[in-house]
């Protein structure tokens, strides 16, 4: 008795490894290098993003055949404005000031739901979350007078979520090809402005005598939610 136990529990750990379902097809690992392009998005005349390349890393895992989680961090030199008026005040006459920021990091988590999944081919959607950081900023305070200038603002995060969908196509074992479609939408994230002061005049600027120290976080409300489309094309290589 104890032999047909034993052979039937071997019949059935054969019959799961061989499945497609089985324990040895189950899990997958793959790493990616990616580059392409993000658009990118105007609110009104206060702010605008410039339309710049991207490029990043991807880690894919899966234990069932149907989905895959990935972590994923995106780099762009995509470069963002925000224009918002200043009042007069005791020091100063009115004007505008502008919050530049120079790049854009994406550190996300997403899931992959494959609608086809071939051995050589796979087509999916892909929902996910994530944290954008607008890095590199700097201020200006523009007035009649002259202008001021803070070299250097406190990055600023959102949290952001995107809808994508792709095609994986893999022509070798362990290696394969990804084409990318994705739609970010992320929220404000001027980040703490309230201890960042304006306190030099920019090589050409005309410098207000007695520069005053002025608090950026007085003008800035959070950035509009914005919307970017990001395009990639991936070198995928196959781990497991």
């Amino acid at each position: 008795m104890c032999k047909v136990k034993l052979m039937c529990c071997l019949v059935l750990l054969g019959s799961l490894l061989a499945s497609p379902c089985g324990a040895a097809d189950r899990f997958s690992a793959e790493f990616e290098l990616y580059s392409g392009g993000i658009t990118g998005d105007n609110i009104g005349a206060a702010y605008k993003s410039a339309t710049r390349g991207d490029y990043g890393a991807r880690f894919t895992f899966g234990f069932v055949r149907w989905f895959n989680l990935g972590l994923d961090y995106m780099y762009s030199n995509q470069s963002r404005s925000f224009t918002a008026v200043t009042p007069e005040t005791a020091q100063l006459p009115q004007g505008n000031a502008v919050l530049r920021t120079h790049n854009l990091n994406l550190f996300l988590g997403n899931g992959e739901f494959y609608l086809v999944n071939k051995k050589k081919a796979k087509f999916y959607l892909s929902p996910g979350v994530g944290m954008a950081r607008n890095g590199g900023r700097n201020m200006t305070l523009i007035t009649p007078a002259g202008a001021l200038w803070a070299p250097s603002v406190g990055a600023g995060r959102a949290v952001t979520f995107n809808l994508g969908a792709g095609i994986k196509v893999y022509p070798l074992k362990h290696l394969g090809f990804r084409f990318d479609v994705r739609d970010h939408v992320s929220g404000g994230g001027t980040g703490d402005l309230k201890n960042t002061l304006v306190t030099a005049c920019p090589p050409g600027y005309a410098c207000i005598p007695e520069t005053p120290s002025l608090n950026a976080g007085q003008y800035f409300g959070n950035i509009p939610v914005q919307n970017n489309i990001v395009v990639t094309v991936g070198l995928i290589f196959r781990i497991i």
